[in-house]
């Protein structure tokens, strides 16, 4: 694994409305950034197209996340996770990551890699998830792996946090209890007017909660996904 020295071990915050964009081939090298990327990352836009994308990798993250995000992608399924990379001058950012492969019918032509700043909370759980993957690693006895970015204990209940691992279904949780809800009004015996009421906002509930689930986070990418679709990313 690749070790990008030195570290600074100083903080480099990201602003909440920044979305760092890149595009790799098949083999990691980058074919595409954003300007965002190339502010973050403290390179030039030059010293990083053709690069392998483990130029800003961090030494404190684990194998096992490289891993788990290359296994996920390569079967042609989205990862998502924290990421702690190294930027140019040694200090270190957190993202949270997004990659997906891009897709000609069947057949994965590059990836594509979306980050935005993480909570103080997800960063200060992740250095600890981290630390102690490191720690085990060290000691050659793994107590917990990755799959497809979510954290699972080794052994027999790993493989069934796989078996249960909810993916999108997590995501529409929210959306089946709004739906729900109608239904429990009737069945507590409100009357119809408020049951009315009821599922008007449950229709509201439903919508707001799939925008901000699966639309919002998009909303930054339209701008990059509109330069690489006519050509002019390489100028971006």
């Amino acid at each position: 694994m690749r070790n990008n020295v030195p570290v600074t071990n100083k903080a480099y915050q990201m602003s909440a409305n920044q979305t760092l964009v890149s595009v790799t081939d098949l083999k990691g090298r980058i074919t595409y950034c954003n300007p965002a990327f190339i502010e973050v990352s403290g390179f030039t836009r030059e010293e990083l197209l053709g690069q392998a994308h483990n130029i800003v990798r961090h030494p404190d993250m684990p194998q096992e996340a490289f891993r788990d995000l290359w296994n996920t992608i390569q079967n042609k399924l989205p990862w998502t996770g924290l990421v702690k990379n190294r930027r140019k001058n040694g200090d270190h950012y957190w993202v949270r990551a997004n990659a997906t492969p891009m897709m000609d019918g069947d057949t994965v032509t590059g990836y594509l890699s979306v980050r935005t700043a993480p909570s103080a909370q997800e960063v200060s759980m992740a250095e600890g998830l981290y630390a102690q993957m490191r720690e085990d690693a060290k000691a050659g006895h793994a107590r917990v792996a990755l799959h497809r970015g979510a954290v699972l204990q080794q052994g027999a209940m790993g493989k069934l946090q796989r078996l249960l691992s909810p993916g999108m279904g997590q995501n529409c949780r929210p959306q089946m209890v709004a739906a729900g809800l109608p239904g429990i009004a009737m069945w507590i015996g409100l009357p119809l007017a408020v049951v009315a009421i009821v599922y008007a906002c449950a229709i509201a509930g439903a919508a707001w909660l799939t925008w901000q689930l699966a639309m919002k986070p998009l909303e930054g990418l339209v701008a990059d996904a509109n330069h690489l679709a006519s050509g002019t990313c390489r100028t971006a």
